[in-house]
């Protein structure tokens, strides 16, 4: 009987090798090029949805060995929650959560900490397919991680990242010191340690609002954030 040649049995064994990738993305046209990249990048996409509840159905349907999930999935369920969803199924199931958010806390208060061992990627330090693919392989552990590798937090408490949020919402300083129960001038003094902390300076007569709303649409990559 005739063996196959061994450089067959390679490329076999190399394709049975390939990472499995599930990709969790709300928009269409991101989430194609998404798709085709990472094939380029000899992973195997067995599913691309753009809703919690598709990817949930879709890793019962498939083998998984990483998701790949977009923090903003718009109303609903956030990219955080799909990760534990799909933790909770499959414990080994690698995490990448990738997004334009510099930190979870900017799309909403009070999120869930992310899954054990999972990676976040800002889309804005991933400048290529390749490092794309270096992020899915740390989260299955086929490479190793950076020493202090993990969520690029910004240096903001939960209350001064709450405040950020009040203003780019449009509420007033008067509104926020409602709110807040505490006087008008006690948030202008918060809002200037903001300012401070993200290392913006503020000449006088520049209006502080605007620097912070400055702030925080460059820390989510943009109007509207992905």
């Amino acid at each position: 009987m005739e063996l196959p040649a061994l450089g067959a049995r390679v490329d076999h064994n190399e394709r049975m090798q390939r990472t499995r990738v599930l990709l969790v993305e709300d928009n269409d046209f991101t989430r194609s090029t998404m798709a085709a990249s990472l094939r380029a990048e000899d992973c195997v996409v067995v599913a691309s949805v753009s809703s919690a509840k598709e990817a949930v159905v879709a890793a019962s349907d498939h083998d998984v060995d990483c998701a790949v999930i977009d923090l903003h999935l718009g109303p609903g369920p956030t990219g955080i929650d799909v990760a534990h969803g799909l933790r909770k199924a499959d414990p080994n199931i690698g995490i990448v959560l990738l997004t334009s958010y510099e930190d979870p806390r900017l799309l909403s208060g009070n999120q869930r900490p992310l899954p054990e061992g999972a990676v976040y990627a800002v889309k804005n330090d991933v400048r290529s397919t390749a490092q794309l693919r270096e992020k899915i392989d740390m989260a299955v552990g086929k490479a190793d991680r950076p020493v202090g590798q993990g969520l690029g937090y910004v240096p903001l408490t939960d209350t001064q990242m709450e405040l950020l949020r009040m203003v780019a919402s449009g509420l007033t300083n008067a509104e926020i010191a409602r709110r807040r129960s505490v006087t008008e001038r006690a948030v202008e003094t918060a809002l200037a340690r903001i300012l401070r902390k993200l290392g913006v300076e503020a000449d006088s007569g520049e209006n502080s609002r605007v620097l912070l709303l400055q702030a925080y649409y460059q820390l989510i990559g943009g109007p509207g954030g992905r």
